[in-house]
């Protein structure tokens, strides 16, 4: 199943946490657009926190529940997974993710909330070292790795660049 959310002007098709624009003939799978809100998101989040903020966390995005509306997919509607060359989706039908939804509010995709800390990277984050200290980016979006309990977790940190 897929839903249409429009962010700023711009329709994305919603399905299995997965966001898709329309392509030519097909479909690319995109970053998630902030602002978007939708009425569901993969089972697998992580709850994370920023000072006392919650947000539900899942390979690079970040939720918080809201209370403002969100389209719900028509029924009986399939996702339609022929993204482009440019962009391949993974192999798992986003519509076979089991999903989470609550009936008293939805999710909207934020900004990575500077210092909360992930047990895991994004997907494709690339490895930099800026004044002699790793970091990882992913989407413009800087994360600093800590060791703690034996295992390492990722900070997100300001950009250091800017500094």
């Amino acid at each position: 199943m897929y839903t249409t959310v429009v962010v700023t002007g711009t329709s994305y098709y919603y399905s299995g946490g997965v966001y898709y624009v329309s392509s030519g003939s097909g479909y690319v799978v995109v970053a998630p657009p902030p602002g978007a809100v939708v009425y569901s998101v993969p089972t697998y989040t992580t709850v994370v926190y920023s000072g006392t903020t919650e947000y539900l966390y899942v390979n690079g995005t970040y939720y918080v529940p809201t209370t403002k509306p969100a389209e719900q997919p028509p029924p009986g509607s399939v996702a339609t997974q022929s993204a482009s060359s440019e962009s391949q989706a993974d192999s798992e039908d986003p519509s076979d993710i089991p999903m989470l939804d609550n009936e008293d509010e939805n999710y909207e995709v934020t900004a990575a909330p500077v210092g909360a800390t992930v047990p895991y990277l994004p997907e494709g984050a690339d490895e930099k070292t800026v004044d002699g200290k790793r970091y990882f980016v992913f989407e413009n979006t800087y994360y600093q790795p800590f060791a703690g309990d034996g295992e390492t977790i990722y900070m997100v940190v300001s950009d250091p660049t800017t500094a």
